[in-house]
C-alpha cells in the first residue's frame, strides 16, 4: 500500500490539486493462496494468482449488465442493419468509402474522424473528473467482454468456491466436460466477436458466405484469426493484467482527479474496527464498527484489491465491491453505504455538478458536440474535382475552334437524388463537347472526360476562368436555379 499511495498524492500535486487520502492502519500481508483473491497485492513483486470472482447482486450490477447488453446489441446488430440498401455502417478500405447511417464519407473528410476522436478524448477527460473510472468499470470493451465471459465460466463451472474446488480436483470426465465446455463457449464468442468486427469493415453477408464456401481472401482469414485470439486471450485469459499492465488509462486518471471526484471507497470511520459478529450483535462492547470482516468485497472484485485499504490505481470502479457490502450490511441489519461513490469529504450528492470546473466542462462539452454536429449535417452532400489535361498538351486547335481537355469527378456523398447535368459558367461562349448527364448513386464516384471548345472569335483573353455547375435531374428534367456543387477551373487558349 506504501508503494502506491505517495505516488498518487505526487501526481495530484503536480496537477496542483492534492488529495487527502486516510491511511489505512499497519497490519501483517494477507498471505497468498493460489486458490483465493487474499493475496497481497501491494507488492509490485507480489504474485498474482488466478482471480476467482464471486457472483453478486445489486443496483451497480444492474446498471452494468443493463449497459452491456445494449453494446453488446449495438455491436453485433450493426452490421447487419441496411439503409436504402447499403449497409448502415460499413467502413470500406479497398473503395476508400466510409458509410455511417445514410452518409458517405472519403478520404478527404478525415477531418471529421479526427474531430471525433479529439472531442471523445475530451469527453472522456470530463468523465474522469466526475465520476472517476466509470468508463473502465461500465463501458470498456475489455470490461464488457471479460464480464461476458466471467458470466460463461459460472454457467459451466460454478460461483467461486465451486470453481475453486473444481480446479483443486484431480482430472476426470465431469471436470473435462465443464472445462471444454466453457472453453467451447469462449471460442464461439471470439468468433462471433471476430466475424462482427470485420463486418464493420467488409460486408458481413458477402463475408458469411465466402467463408461458407471457402473463399476468403487470405487478409480477411488473417484478420478474423486475429480477432478470435485476441478476444479468447484478453477476455478470457488477461483479463485484469490488461487494465493493470496493457491500458495507460490507470497510469495517468490521478492526475485528473479532484477532491470533488466521485469514486469507490470504503467509510473508515463507520466501519473500523472491523470484526466478524452475529447478527444484532452489541458492538459497543466490542468497540467495532460495521464492517464485519467477511472479505465479500475482495472476492467479487474483478482486479482482485480491498478497497478498504484505500484508494488504488487498479480500482476500475465498477461498484461491485458497493453492491456485495450493501447485501452483507442489508443482512446484518445495518445502514447500507458502507462501500459506495463518494468524494474526499465523503459527500456524493448531487452538489457536484454545480460546481464552476464541471459546468465549465458540460457547456464545454455540449458545444463542441452541437459544432461537431453541425459540420458533419452541414457539409456539401455533392462534390465536383475537376482536373485538366496534364499530357503536356494546353490546347488543341480545331477547324471548330480550341480545345481544352479535362477529367471531372462527380462525388454523391448522400444525395437523395442520383442524376445530374454538368454545365459551364463563363463569361464567353464556351461549350462542352462530351456527356453532360451523369448517374451518380449515393455514395458513388463518377469520372468522365470531356473537352471543352470555344470558337477563335470569341476569345477574349488567354486565360479564361470558367466554373464547372451540377445540377440536380429529377424525373428528366433539370431542376433550375438549384446548384449542388462547383469547381472553379481555367480554360488555356492561343495568346
Amino acid at each position: 500500500m506504501s508503494d502506491k499511495i505517495p505516488l498518487l498524492n505526487v501526481l495530484h500535486a503536480r496537477a496542483g490539486t492534492p488529495i487527502a487520502i486516510k491511511m489505512a492502519p499497519k497490519k501483517p500481508p494477507r498471505k497468498s493462496s493460489k486458490f483465493s483473491n487474499e493475496h497481497n497485492f501491494f507488492s509490485a513483486d507480489a504474485y498474482r494468482g488466478k482471480i476467482y470472482t464471486k457472483k453478486t447482486r445489486g443496483y451497480f450490477q444492474r446498471l452494468r449488465k443493463n449497459i452491456s447488453f445494449l453494446l453488446l446489441g449495438l455491436f453485433f446488430a450493426v452490421p447487419w442493419l441496411q439503409i436504402n440498401s447499403a449497409p448502415a455502417v460499413l467502413f470500406d478500405l479497398r473503395a476508400q468509402k466510409f458509410h455511417v447511417f445514410g452518409m458517405t464519407f472519403w478520404p478527404q473528410d478525415a477531418v471529421f474522424l479526427v474531430s471525433m476522436l479529439v472531442l471523445a478524448s475530451f469527453l472522456l477527460v470530463a468523465a474522469t473528473i466526475v465520476i472517476g473510472r466509470a468508463w473502465c468499470g461500465f463501458t470498456c470493451p475489455q470490461t464488457v467482454w471479460t464480464f461476458l465471459f466471467i458470466w460463461v465460466e459460472d454457467k459451466c463451472e460454478g460461483d467461486r468456491n465451486q470453481r475453486i474446488k473444481l480446479d483443486k480436483q484431480s482430472w476426470n470426465w465431469q471436470k473435462v466436460g465443464r472445462k471444454a465446455s466453457k472453453h467451447i463457449l469462449w471460442l464461439l464468442i471470439s468468433i462471433v466477436t471476430a466475424y462482427t468486427f470485420v463486418g464493420y469493415f467488409y460486408q458481413i453477408k458477402p463475408l458469411i458466405l465466402e467463408t461458407a464456401n471457402a473463399q476468403l481472401h487470405y487478409l480477411a482469414v488473417f484478420w478474423l484469426m486475429f480477432f478470435v485470439l485476441g478476444t479468447y486471450l484478453n477476455a478470457g485469459w488477461l483479463r485484469e493484467k490488461v487494465c493493470l499492465h496493457m491500458c495507460p488509462y490507470a497510469r495517468f486518471q490521478a492526475v485528473m482527479y479532484t477532491k470533488k471526484t466521485l469514486v469507490v471507497s470504503y467509510d473508515r470511520e463507520r466501519g473500523e474496527q472491523r470484526g466478524k459478529r452475529k447478527v444484532n450483535a452489541d458492538l459497543s462492547a466490542k468497540g467495532l464498527g460495521d464492517c464485519v470482516d467477511c472479505s465479500v468485497c475482495v472476492q467479487v472484485c474483478p482486479v482482485d484489491i480491498d478497497i478498504r485499504d484505500g484508494m488504488q490505481y487498479a480500482c476500475i470502479d465498477c461498484g461491485l465491491c458497493a453492491d456485495a457490502c450493501d447485501t452483507v450490511m442489508d443482512k446484518m441489519g445495518y445502514q447500507k453505504g458502507l462501500i459506495k461513490f463518494s468524494n474526499e469529504s465523503g459527500d456524493n450528492s448531487k452538489a457536484l455538478f454545480n460546481t464552476p470546473k464541471v459546468i465549465f466542462l458540460t457547456v464545454i462539452s455540449l458545444l463542441c458536440c452541437l459544432m461537431f454536429a453541425y459540420s458533419v449535417f452541414s457539409r456539401d452532400l455533392l462534390s465536383i474535382d475537376v482536373i485538366r489535361d496534364r499530357s503536356g498538351i494546353l490546347y488543341r486547335v480545331t477547324e471548330l475552334g480550341v480545345e481544352n481537355s479535362y477529367t471531372v469527378k462527380v462525388n454523391n456523398k448522400g444525395a437523395q437524388v442520383s442524376k445530374f447535368k454538368l454545365e459551364i459558367v463563363a463569361d464567353s461562349a464556351f461549350e462542352i463537347i462530351g456527356p453532360q448527364l451523369l448517374q451518380v448513386p449515393r455514395g458513388e464516384v463518377d469520372t468522365l472526360t470531356l473537352r471543352v471548345r470555344i470558337k477563335e472569335q470569341d476569345i477574349q483573353r488567354y486565360k479564361s476562368p470558367i466554373k464547372f455547375i451540377v445540377k440536380p435531374v429529377a424525373n428528366g428534367v433539370e431542376i433550375k436555379n438549384t446548384v449542388m456543387a462547383s469547381q472553379l477551373s481555367s480554360f488555356i487558349a492561343p495568346r
